[in-house]
């Protein structure tokens, strides 16, 4: 972790400068000390990279920068003290209501002289051992200045894999093969390009081995090309590797010359190139090298390797093939083929069984399988070591299998270095959520602001997508704006390698853990016993997070033990706990960001106490179904940005949440009590996110909510006595900022407000489901311009749709489902205000569905994936829809019997995978689409 020094030097730097730290230092009388450490720090600070770079092949050059980040910590303590006293004095100075008051209280503010001596002396220590710091870097000749780079090593590959050794790829391999064939180009006279992306390890090299050495695709294009790409991609060079592939050279280095040679090279020929393991290439640049290649004859085509979605973003013209894991079957097929000599496997059937244990910790990728399988064929079929490769938490992976994968991590950001090395506490396989995870980081400092008012949310949105776009997440579940991740062993074996001793979960490293641990996982407490617990709990000191999921007694006691020792923690999460009370040194921990008592269902109050957080920027009580009710003073947690209650209370107070001006997240659900909101509610102006769940005797709401103009995001679900308030459509106060809607299970929706139209222009996703008096949706919907889902579902009392909706252009999912009485409306395949960006439709359980409307056929160059079932007056389907070239997946037709046939070019269509017939008995006999009868 010393590698991410630079993005904790930074913020520190920041926080030494802000005008809250600056207040109380001059009070403290430690300005001069300040200004000391900032000018040490920006001398430090041009040194950086060149120590960075330096590290890696010198010891000395490590320690130091390990010796910097431990500084780095211990002074952002301080500093968050300093920052923790200026928050005091401003929720303080905002209770006295006159002027005399105020000033005597600032003159009995808590920095007294004890406190104002005690941080004084700390900025001193500070500034010494900074000093220190700063005179030993001396020894190293570092240069100023240095420009950040990351050195990986060139993973060179090449063309040729045995057909035989590759195991369950033969599916994805006839679907390239199918889109190399087919005729037609990129669109325009462009090449056309198709990405293979995945994770590092799930075989898309040798898939695209197996593609170009086919016997079909060879005799299809005249040239073939294999280019093993650099990390850092360069025209000159790829064009240079490209005229030599074709058996040519150009001695001249100008690009000019190298091009009109590669033009001359492949003109009017049928080309096939393959990029391997592309990382970088901007949007300029492709472009430029596709013009270059125009000159090929018509059906040449290229093909992309990549662990980076961006890529087949920038590059592709058909949507990217996902290279899913193999099964568990293939796994094991794999496995025997690398443990084993052939047929030695029947010799020992007691391996087999743990062969087929281990095989499922792999999680079907191939790299993790042929690694262990080699691995444990050296281990002379000793019964013991299989158990023990089985039963271990962590794999003793050898050096190049998490090389293969850290060049992914060294190509990172530092800031999304820090980022992902902090989910090593994550327990192997463990599912977490994308809110919390941004929290998490929030809370711990590791995102900043970049200065453009970008709100953190969203800037660690960006960094988890990024994340996820470079293949190290797995998406489990999404359900915007929920989304659930999940890492594959491999990827969190890389996270514990790269954290080092950052993070440490107990499960892993109960025996080694390291004294500089700044994050830790319990995962099982009641699995430790308490003496072991306290021994790990006494080695440490400077820990920001800890992790609790834990269900027996001992939680009461490692809790006491954690807040009495551990005074600088960032996060507390207890999800899962049993304690009945919260201890009331809660309110000690004057550093917490985040605490999550989730699913607690023993707790019935809350300490006092908590109020005194006034740092805590998410507090998280879901599930706390016996919590009677909330703080009485938590206006004072002036910090918090994001809050999730359960309470059994009936009426939540005035002056209580309504006062929390900083909030940005709210969400209120599971309440069986409660009638009423607070109606102060318009008075949180920075509130983004307002989530109304499962509160059964909400009758309204309060008329503020209309005047919540940050808001960008609306939930009302399962209140089923809630009627919304009503108001006009052209009301001054009506929300302008709204992205996303969703009403569920509202039997008392008869209509939307009309103070929801002022969002016509920002809204993208309105969901509605569950309404059964909802008669008609609003004639504005169609001004909805930037509208992208719209999802209606279980509506019987809905008979239309406003005629406007095939205007919706920038419409992307359109869903109805059961909605027993409606008609689309009617229109003409040839209208300008046709759809053109639909990419899915799902047509389910609508009995006056008898076709398509035409003003659907805008969108045949765009749908990728239709499903339709329970439509039984549907008699036939459109012929455009085999110009949908760019149908993906499947189509599903299910449960329509008034159908007689399909149009005979859909089958034709190459980019389709699948088309499944269920249960539709008008087919005709004579149609070579296969019916079934079994359900998905």
């Amino acid at each position: 972790m010393t590698d991410i020094v630079s993005s904790i030097l930074g913020p520190l730097a920041e926080k030494l400068a802000s005008s809250a730290v600056e207040e109380i230092q001059l009070v403290c009388g430690v300005k001069d000390d300040q200004e000391k450490l900032k000018n040490t720090l920006e001398m430090i600070q041009e040194v950086l990279a060149d120590a960075e770079q330096k590290q890696t092949k010198n010891e000395a050059v490590r320690r130091w920068l390990s010796k910097l980040k431990d500084f780095c910590y211990d002074a952002e303590d301080v500093l968050d003290e300093f920052e923790a006293v200026a928050l005091w004095r401003r929720a303080r100075s905002t209770e006295r209501s006159t002027l005399r008051r105020k000033v005597r209280y600032l003159s009995s503010w808590p920095s007294n002289s004890i406190f104002q001596f005690k941080m004084a002396h700390k900025m001193k220590e500070l500034r010494k051992r900074l000093d220190g710091i700063n005179e030993e870097k001396t020894q190293f000749n570092l240069l100023s200045n240095v420009q950040e780079k990351t050195i990986v090593p060139r993973r060179e590959t090449h063309s040729f894999v045995p057909a035989s050794n590759v195991i369950g790829r033969d599916e994805e391999k006839e679907r390239i093969i199918k889109l190399l064939i087919r005729s037609d180009d990129g669109g325009a006279g462009k090449i056309a390009v198709i990405p293979i992306l995945g994770m590092g390890g799930t075989g898309k090299t040798t898939l695209a081995k197996l593609v170009y050495n086919d016997d079909s695709v060879n005799e299809h294009f005249d040239h073939k090309v294999w280019l093993s790409m650099p990390v850092e991609f360069e025209v000159k060079k790829t064009i240079r590797d490209i005229i030599e592939s074709l058996g040519d050279k150009e001695n001249s280095d100008r690009l000019e010359k190298l091009q009109e040679r590669l033009r001359d090279l492949v003109k009017d020929k049928k080309c096939l190139f393959v990029m391997d393991d592309v990382w970088e290439m901007r949007r300029e640049d492709w472009v430029g090298l596709r013009d270059l290649l125009g000159g090929v004859s018509e059906g040449s085509k290229v093909i992309v390797t990549s662990r980076i979605k961006s890529i087949a973003e920038i590059m592709g013209t058909v949507p990217p093939l996902h290279l899913a894991n193999l099964s568990e079957e293939e796994s094991l097929t794999l496995f025997v083929k690398c443990a084993f000599d052939q047929g030695q496997e029947q010799n020992h059937p007691d391996l087999m069984v743990i062969a087929k244990e281990i095989v499922g910790k792999c999680g079907g990728n191939p790299l993790a399988v042929k690694t262990l399988g080699c691995l444990l064929y050296s281990q002379k079929k000793n019964r013991g070591n299989w158990e023990r490769v089985r039963d271990s938490e962590t794999w003793q992976l050898p050096n190049d299998t998490l090389t293969s994968l850290r060049i992914s991590y060294d190509l990172m950001p530092s800031y999304l270095k820090r980022c992902f090395a902090y989910c090593s506490i994550f327990l192997k396989n463990q599912e977490f959520f994308n809110l919390d995870l941004i929290q998490l980081w929030i809370s711990n400092g590791f995102i900043q602001s970049g200065g453009n008012n970008q709100e953190l949310e969203e800037i660690g949105r960006q960094y988890l997508e990024e994340l996820w776009s470079r293949s190290f997440f797995d998406v489990v579940m999404e359900d915007y704006p929920f989304l659930s991740f999940r890492m594959h062993d491999l990827i969190h074996e890389l996270a514990i390698s790269v954290a080092q001793t950052e993070s440490s979960n107990m499960k892993v490293r109960a025996q080694d853990i390291s004294p500089t641990t700044r994050h830790v996982s319990f995962p099982d407490p009641p699995l430790l016993p308490k003496d072991e617990v306290s021994r790990c709990l006494s080695k440490l000191s400077g820990v920001r997070t800890i992790f609790l999921s834990e269900r027996g007694s001992s939680g009461e006691f490692f809790l006491e033990r954690c807040i009495s020792r551990f005074k600088h923690l960032r996060v507390l999460w207890l999800e899962e706990s049993s304690f009945d009370q919260l201890p009331s040194s809660i309110g000690g921990l004057k550093h917490l960001r985040c605490l999550s008592l989730r699913c607690n269902f023993n707790i019935k109050k809350l300490p006092k106490s908590i109020c005194e957080l006034r740092n805590l920027q998410c507090l998280d009580l879901v599930g706390c179904t016996e919590l009677e009710e909330l703080p009485a003073d938590m206006k004072n947690m002036i910090s918090l940005r994001v809050l999730w209650i359960n309470t059994k209370q009936q009426r939540l107070p005035e002056s209580g949440i309504g006062c929390l001006t900083s909030l940005r997240w709210l969400s209120i659900g599971g309440c069986d009590n409660l009638e009423a909101l607070f109606d102060d509610i318009q008075s949180l102006t920075s509130l983004r996110k307002l989530l109304i769940t499962f509160c059964p005797k909400l009758a309204s709401l309060p008329q503020g909510i209309k005047n919540l103009k940050a808001l960008e995001d609306l939930w009302i679900v399962d209140c089923e006595n809630l009627r919304l308030p009503e108001g006009e459509s052209n009301e001054p106060s009506s929300m302008s900022r709204l992205l996303s809607i969703r009403f569920k299970g509202l039997p008392e929706l008869v209509s939307f407000p009309g103070w929801l139209e002022g969002s016509t222009s920002t809204l993208e996703r309105i969901r509605i489901e569950d309404c059964p008096n909802l008669s008609e949706l609003p004639e504005w919907l169609q001004n909805c311009s930037s509208l992208r889902e719209l999802e209606i579902k279980k509506c019987p009392g809905l008979t239309s749709l406003p005629q406007g909706i095939k205007n919706l252009k920038a419409l992307e999912d359109l869903w109805i489902e059961d909605c027993d009485s409606l008609r689309l409306p009617e229109g003409e395949s040839n209208e300008a205000s046709s759809m053109s960006r639909l990419q899915t439709i799902r047509f389910k359980g609508l009995p006056e569905l008898v076709s398509f409307p035409g003003w659907l056929e805008g969108s045949a160059s765009t749908l990728q994936k239709i499903r339709i079932e329970d439509c039984p007056k549907l008699s036939e389907l459109p012929e455009w829809l085999q110009n949908c070239s760019s149908l993906r997946r499947k189509v599903e037709i299910k449960e329509c019997p008034g159908l007689t046939s399909i149009p005979d070019g859909v089958r034709r269509i190459a980019t389709l995978t699948e088309l499944r017939i269920i249960d539709c008995e008008g087919i005709e006999q004579g149609s070579d689409v296969e019916e079934e009868d079994n359900s998905e």
